[in-house]
């Protein structure tokens, strides 16, 4: 459901994915679809901590493991070991990422068409594609600069 602003409305998001709402289901929640950018399970982990909610790390893991299932939220991993997550739904659509390799900072770029994502990636072989998540490492204007 949509929200005044144009994002997702979190009850009606967990009312839909057969999701109890708990305060730490609603925190993560909100911490996502308010993001400008992915975000890290430690991020939000330690956001929610410091607005005082009781909540530990296993359990925001957890959460976004639950999210994931319901295809609530994409998972975007780095060629660190990173894991960055940021919601799945109509007013984020699937879209290339930008890592910078010394902030840790995740970025978004402009969402491919469908004509631009098929000029990535071919279909041999009858495979069927379900999601396209092109990420690229590099180093940040800002990281630039600082050089």
């Amino acid at each position: 459901m949509i929200k005044q602003d144009g994002h997702c409305d979190v009850f009606h998001v967990l009312k839909d994915a057969g999701l109890h709402r708990t305060s730490q289901r609603v925190a993560v929640l909100c911490m996502l679809i308010s993001a400008e950018n992915p975000l890290t399970g430690t991020c939000i982990f330690n956001t929610i901590s410091m607005g005082h909610q009781k909540v530990n790390k296993a359990t925001v893991y957890r959460i976004l493991s639950s999210f994931m299932d319901k295809s609530i939220i994409r998972r975007i991993p780095t060629g660190e070991g990173t894991n960055y997550y940021e919601m799945a739904c109509r007013h984020n659509p699937v879209h290339a990422h930008f890592y910078c390799r010394l902030c840790k900072k995740m970025f978004c770029l402009e969402p491919l068409t469908l004509s631009q994502a098929w000029e990535w990636v071919a279909n041999p072989d009858g495979f069927k594609i379900e999601d396209l998540n092109l990420n690229i490492t590099g180093i940040c204007n800002h990281c630039q600069e600082e050089k």
